[in-house]
């Protein structure tokens, strides 16, 4: 990957187009660039949340998801790849259950605040949500790998019960 990323000013990009695999070139404001460019900005606010972690198993599940982020922009890029499959969402779905079980039930809608930790994983959640919307658009002219619209929808789920874990006792409910 060094050789690849030596050189970052191209200035391919120039004339307002950007290249994905088979030297496909398109529009930068294409739905498939805009799923791409939310996958990464979800992927820096879950890097944002890592900064204030100080619990080492919730921090490697969190590395964890940014690699698996940087997948999910590989299957995009990459017509025809599959770098997530159904045991990374799996292993997502997995947590949730193992996390959620310890939470008391959710008896309302919770305001998306408390640590630090917790408000930088709510904006992680939210900007997962987008990334689902920008996929469920992309896909209208795309075609990709069906499961990364599941992988996100799972994720969302995942960072709504981790921001509930790391905050449960300071909960603000919505009134």
């Amino acid at each position: 990957m060094a050789n690849r990323l030596s050189k970052i000013i191209t200035k391919t990009g120039d004339d307002g187009t950007t290249g994905l695999s088979g030297n496909k070139r398109v529009s930068k404001a294409d739905e498939i660039i805009e799923a791409i460019g939310t996958i990464d900005e979800l992927n820096s606010a879950i890097g944002m949340a890592r900064v204030v972690c100080n619990n080492d198993e919730l921090d490697k599940e969190l590395q964890q998801l940014q690699h698996n982020l940087f997948n999910v922009g590989g299957d995009l890029c990459l017509e025809g790849s599959a770098l997530i499959l159904q045991n990374t969402i799996q292993a997502v779905e997995n947590s949730v259950e193992e996390h959620n079980k310890h939470l008391a039930p959710l008896t309302n809608f919770i305001l998306p605040t408390g640590s630090e930790l917790t408000a930088r994983i709510h904006m992680a959640r939210s900007i997962s949500r987008r990334a689902e919307r920008m996929l469920v658009a992309a896909g209208q002219k795309h075609d990709f790998n069906p499961l990364l619209t599941i992988y996100l929808n799972r994720l969302s789920d995942w960072l709504f019960v981790i921001a509930r874990f790391t905050d449960e006792t300071d909960e603000e409910l919505w009134c």
